[in-house]
């Protein structure tokens, strides 16, 4: 996900500023779709029905209980993140 992509509604009360990396228990169908489509900093951001799940729990809220997302999952501040 670019670093540049629009803050979702839903978190408009986020800076970039308090953004990190993508937890390393985040995932998504996408990454598991081969394509000869476009890649690495040249991707487009993911779709608004992007489902996402969380390793730990195999589910789409994490071990905290809160919901997964490609935002809420870049949140340093939740208790289960993990920096890549």
């Amino acid at each position: 996900m670019p670093d540049d992509a629009p803050i979702p509604e839903e978190h408009d009360e986020l800076s970039t500023a308090e953004l990190s990396g993508p937890c390393r228990h985040l995932r998504n169908k996408g990454m598991y779709v081969y394509t000869d489509g476009e890649s690495g900093a040249d991707a487009q951001g993911d779709y608004d029905s992007t489902v996402y799940w969380c390793l730990r729990t195999m589910k789409s809220f994490g071990p905290d209980d809160e919901h997964v997302s490609g935002y809420a999952c870049r949140l340093a501040s939740r208790t289960c993140y993990e920096a890549i």
